[in-house]
């Protein structure tokens, strides 16, 4: 929300975010996907610094959180808290339950955008620069063990097709 225009540059005829990265002292150029630079142009105004519209941070939850609910993220997802050893279920007004869609703030985006880098096989440390975390973050690590249990379970698919070609190969070789 903070970006301002100047922010954005062109760089080799390529355009980028330049930012400077707080917590590690450094300054970094992200490239911008294609998608992006149309939602920038859609947005640009002639007047004022920010690249987009500007919303108090609890004014954009909100907003997400109505975003969630039209995607039909609807699906029942209790929120809880620990009191005196006891799990105890917290309830909305009206004592209804925490939906999907409930759950969701601009941080939730953030660890879905680290852990999806993750995921998707960029390096540790380029994402870690990207998020703004210092080498050896203990919070950075929350998001890397998230990344290892998917790909725990993707490499565990991968056996498991391995062992199906093999049987498929073995009774191949049985019937010719």
């Amino acid at each position: 929300m903070s970006l301002e225009k100047r922010n954005y540059v062109m760089e080799e005829g390529k355009p980028f975010i330049r930012l400077y990265a707080h917590k590690t002292g450094s300054y970094i150029s992200i490239p911008v996907p294609e998608y992006l630079v149309v939602i920038f142009t859609i947005y640009r105004k002639k007047v004022g610094k920010y690249l987009l519209p500007q919303f108090s941070n609890s004014r954009f939850n909100i907003l997400l959180k109505r975003l969630g609910k039209v995607a039909g993220w609807k699906d029942i997802l209790p929120k809880y808290m620990c009191r005196r050893g006891i799990w105890i279920e917290q309830k909305k007004y009206g004592n209804k339950s925490w939906q999907y869609f409930d759950h969701l703030t601009s941080h939730t985006m953030r660890r879905t955008a680290i852990t999806s880098l993750l995921i998707l096989g960029v390096p540790e440390q380029v994402v870690r620069k990207l998020s703004g975390h210092a080498a050896g973050s203990k919070e950075f690590y929350k998001y890397v063990a998230i990344a290892e249990g998917y790909l725990s379970k993707e490499v565990q698919a991968a056996h498991q097709k391995l062992a199906q070609l093999r049987i498929s190969d073995e009774n191949n070789a049985q019937n010719a």
